[in-house]
């Protein structure tokens, strides 16, 4: 993961976002140095918040804002998407694994609870909770060490203005910590 940030931080230093970090698109030489491959999908984004069409990233990936039709880019959310990596590795298999963008929203409800305007100041802005009723799930269903939930929670927040950049994810604990041991 610290790999993963550290790529991600020079991406965003760039104004480049990604939009599609997912593990097949993660790649290890020899040495084991991570490369973040595909940028098919990466746009340079002078402000970091370009308008920009909504169908990008691999639905288990996408960041809840895109999954609710903003058009609204930023390197949050490739943040949200390491953050499913992350998740992908402690739990060793895909953390949400949606067969639909409306069952993508609820197995992120389920995991972190229902998004609204309290937490997510734009939520009511966007055009999809207009048109249908999420339900009640109270928040924070994940559980892992202390270092390794608190650098999650900091991931997978539903308002990407208050997302954990690339560079606060390089200073979090869950990297100073000794392995465990089996």
């Amino acid at each position: 993961m610290h790999q993963l940030f550290l790529g991600l931080r020079y991406l965003h230093k760039n104004y480049i976002i990604h939009r599609d970090i997912k593990v097949s698109n993660l790649l290890f030489n020899q040495k084991g140095v991570l490369k973040i491959a595909d940028f098919g999908l990466a746009r340079k984004c002078g402000a970091l918040d370009e308008l920009m069409s909504p169908c990008v990233v691999t639905l288990w990936y996408r960041a809840p804002e895109i999954l609710l039709q903003s058009n609204k880019h930023t390197a949050a959310m490739d943040m949200w998407s390491a953050g499913c990596v992350f998740g992908e590795l402690l739990l060793q298999k895909p953390l949400l694994t949606g067969k639909s963008e409306m069952q993508q929203i609820e197995m992120i409800i389920d995991l972190i609870g229902t998004p609204n305007s309290k937490i997510w100041p734009e939520f009511s802005c966007l055009p999809i909770p207009k048109k249908f009723i999420l339900k009640h799930q109270p928040f924070n269903n994940i559980s892992h060490t202390a270092a390794c939930i608190r650098l999650l929670n900091l991931l997978l927040v539903y308002d990407p203005t208050k997302r954990s950049t690339a560079e606060d994810s390089l200073q979090s604990s869950y990297f100073h910590e000794h392995p465990l041991r089996k």
